[in-house]
């Protein structure tokens, strides 16, 4: 049976980033399948990733008062064996998130799983996973103890030919990149 995660991202006027994380942690912290929180520090910023490994029924989320522009809430199902679970793992976490061309969905799990083992060889990665609803996307996070962890291990995955997937990128069409730093409450750091 597939297991499923589910991401709330959290849109933000500038400025408004960290009262909203304060207004977050009480409905958050020891909440059952809260699993991390993060917020952008390079790429799309202003943003909050949370993570959970069950739909939360009755959250009530900051509003327009309290800054949030959009709440773009998504259900994936986990690829690779991967399981994201609370545990301190790192300072940097890298953010990609892939639209899948139409149709070729099974093809990029395929070769997604069939290059993880390589790639996590180089650093392991925290989760990989493709929606379960709406547009049909990959999403996959690294985390790393800093920036230039990351790109060392970058590096070394894309000389050893660990990385990217081959033949994957004809399949994939706009993508959006992120670092994103684990709030101090976050199960995930």
């Amino acid at each position: 049976m597939p297991v499923c995660v589910e991401t709330f991202v959290l849109t933000c006027r500038s400025g408004s980033v960290p009262a909203i994380v304060g207004a977050l942690e009480a409905p958050l912290v020891g909440r059952a399948g809260f699993l991390g929180c993060w917020t952008t520090d390079l790429g799309a910023l202003n943003e909050i990733v949370v993570l959970f490994s069950q739909t939360p029924q009755d959250i009530v989320w900051p509003d327009h008062a309290a800054g949030v522009e959009r709440i773009d809430r998504q259900r994936w199902t986990l690829i690779g064996g991967t399981q994201p679970a609370p545990g301190a793992f790192g300072g940097a976490y890298e953010w990609r998130v892939y639209d899948i061309l139409p149709g070729r969905e099974a093809e990029v799990t395929a070769l997604m799983e069939g290059a993880l083992p390589a790639r996590s060889a180089v650093s392991p990665a925290y989760l990989v996973m493709t929606s379960s609803d709406g547009v049909s996307r990959l999403a996959h996070a690294w985390p790393y103890a800093d920036l230039a962890e990351r790109a060392a291990r970058r590096k070394q995955a894309v000389e050893t030919g660990a990385w990217p997937p081959k033949g994957i990128l004809p399949l994939l069409g706009a993508m959006k990149s992120a670092i994103l730093v684990p709030v101090g409450y976050s199960p995930s750091c």
